[in-house]
């Protein structure tokens, strides 16, 4: 005799999830597309920098700077690095386990310089907005 063995999977929290983070990416592109089109001379100003960039260093030192630049020029959500920090870092064993050292090497690299960003631009955010900040006694 043969038993069926039946899986039942959590589908319902799944589109949840799927549902937070698309509204969350969509918000966040539509408020980024809105202030480069309201800030076009801020993001003029940045693109100019980071060809500058290109043309001293190479490719992915101009998108870094450039990244870095548009979210410290616009003011977006610094964590959003954070996270990318943390996706690098986290990818780092797995490139590993399949023997590939030298771009587990240059994500670590990558991972380290999306922390530094995000501690410069959350030092920023602390000078520009002290009141958000203020301990209460």
């Amino acid at each position: 005799m043969s038993k069926e063995i039946t899986i039942k999977f959590k589908i319902p929290e799944f589109k949840r999830w799927f549902i937070f983070t698309t509204i969350f990416f969509r918000r966040a592109f539509r408020r980024a597309l809105s202030d480069i089109r309201t800030k076009k001379y801020r993001g003029s100003i940045v693109l100019a920098l980071a060809i500058g960039a290109y043309f001293l260093w190479d490719l992915s030192s101009a998108l870094l700077w450039l990244l870095f630049l548009l979210f410290l020029v616009y003011e977006w959500e610094n964590r959003i690095i954070g996270v990318l920090a943390l996706i690098s870092l986290a990818s780092c064993p797995f490139l590993l386990q399949f023997k590939k050292d030298a771009l587990a090497e240059q994500i670590a690299v990558y991972a380290y310089f999306f922390l530094v960003m995000t501690v410069i631009l959350q030092i920023v955010e602390y000078k520009r907005h002290p009141e958000k900040y203020k301990e209460e006694k």
